[in-house]
C-alpha cells in the first residue's frame, strides 16, 4: 500500500466513512511520520479528489471518491494477524529444532553438523523477517 492510500485509510477510518465529518490531517501525518510530506501528499489526494479541505490547516473531508478509494484499498489488505500467528508458530517450531540440531552438534562436532545448525539457523532468520514484514 502507498503513502497516500495509506493516509486515505487512516482519514477513512477517521471520519467513518462520512463525507460531513472534519478529520486532522495533519495528526494522521504525524502519527504516521509523513508529516514533513504534508504538502505534496494533501496536494496529490485533492487532485486525485479523495479530499477536500476544510476551514483550518491541514483538516480535511473526504469526498464520495475517497470512501470508494478507500473502501477498495482497505478490502484488498491482506490479514496480517493470521500470517503473524502461523510465522510465530512456526519461529517456535523452528527455534525448537534448532536447539536440538545444536545440541547433537555440540555432542559430536563435524562439518556436516555444522551445515545444519547453519540451515536451520538460516531459517530462523528468515522467519524472523518474514514476522518484521507481518508488522510494518
Amino acid at each position: 500500500m502507498d503513502v497516500f492510500h495509506k493516509v486515505l485509510a487512516r482519514i477513512f477510518d477517521s471520519t467513518g466513512g462520512r463525507e460531513t465529518v472534519k478529520a486532522d490531517m495533519g495528526e494522521i501525518l504525524k502519527q504516521e511520520g509523513f508529516f514533513p510530506s504534508r504538502d505534496e501528499i494533501s496536494s496529490h489526494m485533492v487532485k486525485e479528489g479523495w479530499i477536500t479541505e476544510a476551514d483550518q490547516p491541514y483538516t480535511v473531508f473526504i469526498t464520495h471518491w475517497g470512501v470508494a478509494e478507500a473502501k477498495k484499498t482497505l478490502k484488498n489488505v491482506p490479514d496480517n494477524s493470521r500470517a503473524l500467528e502461523k510465522d510465530t508458530r512456526q519461529l517456535i517450531s523452528s527455534a525448537k529444532e534448532f536447539v536440538v540440531v545444536t545440541e547433537e552438534f555440540a555432542g559430536n562436532p563435524s562439518k556436516a553438523g555444522l551445515k545444519l545448525v547453519e540451515k536451520h539457523f538460516a531459517g530462523l532468520s528468515a522467519i524472523t523477517e518474514r514476522i518484521k514484514s507481518d508488522l510494518d
